[in-house]
C-alpha cells in the first residue's frame, strides 16, 4: 500500500474513534431528555466501547508505521505521520461535536425502542430496517450557531480546564509510546508497554474530576435542579476544551516520547543489573 494512503487510513480510523468519544455526550443528553439517565448511561458505555474497539484497527497500523520508521532510523518521518494522525483527532472532536444534536435525537428514539423490546441488540437492529434508517437520516440536522450562546457561568470551571488535560494525555499517550520505540529501537517493546505513564494521567483525571462533575450536572439537570441550558453549555464547552486538548497533545508528543524512552532504557538497564 502507498505510504500516504496507509497514513490516511490510520488517520481516518483515529478520527472516527475520537468522534465516537464525543458521542458519549449525546447519550447523556438523551438520557436527561427522556428522564432515563441510567439507560442513557448504557448508551454512553456503548459509544465508549465502540471507540475502544477501533483500537484493534488503528493501533496496529500506528505500530507498523513505527516499525518502518525504526528500521529506517527515521524518527522525523514518524513524527510527520503522527502529526497527521493527531490532526485527524482534532477533526474527529469537532465532527463528533457537530453530530451531537442529531445523535441525541436518534438515541432518544433508541431508548424508547429499548424500553419497548427490553433488548439493546434488538433496538440497534431496528436501524437495519430501511424505513427506520430513512427516518433517522431525515432527522439529520447540524447544530445552529446559537448553541454558542450557552454560557458556562453556572458550571464549575475547573473540570473544563482539566478536560483539556484528559484529552491531551489520552491522545498523546499511545502515540508517544510508539514514538519512544522509534527513538530507542532496542527498547521498543518496553516502550510500547509504557503508554500508561501518559494515559494514566488522563485516566486518573477523568475518573477523579471530569466524569464525576459531568455526571453530577447530568443528574441535576434530569431532576430539574439545573436548567437544560446548563447541560447544553457543559456539552459545548466539553467539546471545545477537548479540541484544545488535541492541540496541546501536539506539544506533548515529543516530551512524552522522550520520557517514555528514558524510562524504557532505565527498566532494561535495571534488569541487566539484576
Amino acid at each position: 500500500m502507498n505510504p500516504g494512503i496507509f497514513v490516511l487510513v490510520t488517520a481516518l480510523l483515529y478520527m472516527f474513534a475520537t468522534a465516537l468519544q464525543m458521542g458519549t455526550n449525546a447519550a447523556r443528553l438523551a438520557g436527561v431528555r427522556t428522564k432515563r439517565v441510567a439507560t442513557g448511561l448504557t448508551l454512553f458505555n456503548l459509544f465508549g466501547t465502540t471507540g475502544r474497539f477501533l483500537n484493534l484497527f488503528y493501533l496496529p497500523l500506528i505500530g507498523s508505521l513505527a516499525d518502518k520508521a525504526g528500521a529506517a532510523h527515521d524518527p522525523g518521518q514518524f513524527d510527520y505521520d503522527m502529526r497527521w494522525v493527531m490532526g485527524a483527532a482534532s477533526v474527529g472532536i469537532l465532527l463528533g461535536g457537530l453530530l451531537i444534536p442529531w445523535a441525541s435525537r436518534t438515541l432518544q428514539r433508541g431508548i424508547g425502542s429499548f424500553e419497548r423490546h427490553g433488548s439493546l441488540l434488538h433496538a440497534l437492529a431496528q436501524l437495519l430496517r430501511p424505513d427506520v434508517l430513512l427516518s433517522v437520516l431525515r432527522d439529520f440536522e447540524l447544530p445552529r450557531l446559537s448553541m454558542l450562546r450557552y454560557s458556562p457561568k453556572n458550571l464549575p470551571k475547573g473540570f473544563l480546564v482539566w478536560n483539556i488535560v484528559v484529552i491531551a494525555f489520552w491522545v498523546a499517550g499511545p502515540l508517544a509510546a510508539y514514538y519512544a520505540g522509534v527513538l530507542a529501537p532496542p527498547y521498543r517493546l518496553t516502550a510500547a508497554s509504557l503508554s500508561g505513564l501518559i494515559t494514566g494521567i488522563s485516566t486518573l483525571t477523568l475518573t477523579a474530576i471530569v466524569d464525576p462533575t459531568s455526571a453530577l450536572i447530568t443528574d441535576q439537570t434530569a431532576h430539574a435542579i439545573r436548567p437544560e441550558s446548563d447541560m447544553k453549555a457543559m456539552i459545548v464547552y466539553l467539546v471545545l476544551t477537548a479540541f484544545i486538548g488535541t492541540l496541546v497533545a501536539q506539544l506533548l508528543l515529543v516530551p512524552a516520547a522522550d520520557w517514555i524512552a528514558l524510562v524504557a532504557k532505565w527498566v532494561n538497564n535495571a534488569h541487566m543489573q539484576l
